[in-house]
């Protein structure tokens, strides 16, 4: 019924409709784009308040608009419009250089996922280090792993549900950095699974369809991020 009521639309050139009907058709999309630019925004990734959830989903919906073929299901276009929201936030990130575009989404999931194998320890000061830097001189003197980002109180609470972690894991400002400094060094293209999956309530089988990875991929990558936020409780 909905893809009939959208193909209508898109064949009387009516946007407006089109718009609303689509908007409907997946609630969790905006919630996704809102937490997962905020989150973003809370590492420093984005400038604060310089990019906004709804104008980003405005472009989604009109490039769906164009690209519209009532050969589409209705599961298939959530799909895309995860996808779209996915892309979209990436472009806005500073990520590039340690992201080369040519390689595919799978095989930067493959190398991420030994990253997620790093164990990490406080040091004095409280900061979150690799124990691996423990014999290095250097971490003390210049580090590229952000150790004191706090998360939105709202992201925290959302990732803390989803990964099933102690509701009362994050009772001091000590603690919360340090949640915080695991969630920022996950490497890119994982974040996106947690994303997807903690602030879009996607499934893994979805998350692995909107990605384009076997799910087997992104089954491995949740048990090693449970893992690694385990390390605080």
């Amino acid at each position: 019924m909905v893809i009939k009521q959208l193909a209508q639309h898109k064949e009387e050139n009516d946007f407006e409709q089109f718009y609303n009907k689509i908007a409907a058709l997946e609630p969790d999309l905006r919630k996704f784009m809102k937490r997962s630019l905020k989150a973003a925004e809370d590492q420093g990734a984005i400038d604060r308040g310089f990019y906004n959830a709804d104008e980003l989903l405005d472009e989604i919906y009109l490039e769906i608009f164009k690209e519209f073929s009532d050969f589409m299901d209705k599961e298939k276009i959530k799909i895309i419009l995860f996808s779209k929201a996915v892309q979209k936030i990436e472009e806005k990130k500073i990520i590039e250089q340690e992201t080369p575009d040519y390689l595919p989404t799978e095989q930067m999931l493959k190398q991420e996922l030994d990253a997620l194998d790093e164990q990490y320890t406080m040091d004095a000061d409280g900061d979150l280090i690799l124990n691996t830097e423990l014999d290095d001189i250097s971490y003390k003197q210049s580090s590229e792993r952000p150790n004191k980002v706090i998360l939105d109180t709202t992201l925290e609470q959302q990732l803390i549900k989803k990964l099933d972690l102690n509701d009362s894991l994050l009772p001091s400002m000590e603690r919360r950095t340090t949640f915080g400094a695991l969630f920022t060094n996950i490497p890119p293209r994982t974040k996106s699974v947690l994303e997807l999956y903690a602030f879009g309530n996607r499934s893994h089988y979805e998350i692995s369809e909107i990605l384009e990875v076997p799910e087997t991929v992104i089954d491995k990558i949740m048990v090693k991020l449970n893992e690694r936020f385990r390390l605080i409780e």
